[in-house]
């Protein structure tokens, strides 16, 4: 039974994980630069499991009801997770000469978020049985990378545009932190309202959809771009 609880906590991470390395079709990135992020996600789930507890704690004491799960949400747990998963990116391959796409920024933030979403799926797996297992495939594993998506397309574009850096870094982190509170606040609600986390998760897959596409279609510009520059350098070199 442990085996079947894992392999169900552990099934979606590794799949959206291939998903979303294999879009990056034009300079793939080195499997182990992907791993260590991957695994410094799932290392950084302790600190920010600790964090978050100390400030629910203190935040149950003085709150209750809708404003609590509102405060929960959006000032607490969704800041806490996201602002994680930008460091670990920010932190070990920003300035990496490897990072040379937009692509790249959804390829590392998606995979710091799976290394996350792993730990904390095989927590709630193990803890809460198989049917929040089967929930959280459907929900809360494609949440997590749909959220780095969000983020890490933005963290790319930041990336080449230095001009709007900052701002582009904090469109990113904003988005997916709001996005992020929306699905905790509906879910955490435990009334009907919870329903509407299925329509949210749907219309970030389109979104991040979109993302992906517009990222690729930077990749194949710049690919064409690369590939064109020996072709015009012999012309301007010869007689």
């Amino acid at each position: 039974m442990i085996i079947v609880l894992l392999l169900i906590a552990l099934s979606p991470c590794l799949f959206l994980l291939w998903y979303f390395y294999h879009r990056d079709k034009y300079e793939p990135e080195p499997k182990r630069k992907i791993l260590t992020i991957y695994l410094a996600g799932a290392v950084m789930v302790i600190p920010a499991a600790i964090l978050e507890m100390l400030l629910i704690e203190g935040l149950n004491h003085v709150t209750a009801g809708f404003l609590n799960i509102f405060i929960m949400s959006f000032i607490i747990i969704a800041p806490i997770e996201e602002l994680t998963k930008f460091l670990i990116v920010k932190r070990w391959v920003y300035r990496s000469l490897e990072f040379d796409e937009v692509m790249d920024g959804i390829v590392y933030t998606v995979s710091a978020s799976l290394g996350f979403a792993t730990v904390e799926n095989v927590f709630y797996v193990l803890t809460q049985g198989i049917h929040v297992g089967i929930a959280r495939v459907f929900l809360a594993v494609p949440g997590h990378a749909f959220f780095g998506a969000l983020m890490g397309y933005y963290i790319g574009l930041a990336k080449f545009d230095k001009a709007k850096e900052l701002q582009r870094i904090l469109q990113g982190v904003v988005l997916a932190i709001i996005a992020h509170g929306f699905y905790d606040f509906l879910v955490l609600t435990r009334t009907s309202f919870a329903a509407l986390a299925v329509f949210l998760i749907i219309i970030l897959g389109f979104w991040v959809r979109w993302q992906l596409k517009k990222a690729e279609l930077l990749s194949a510009q710049k690919s064409r771009d690369k590939n064109s520059q020996p072709d015009d350098q012999s012309e301007t070199a010869s007689p």
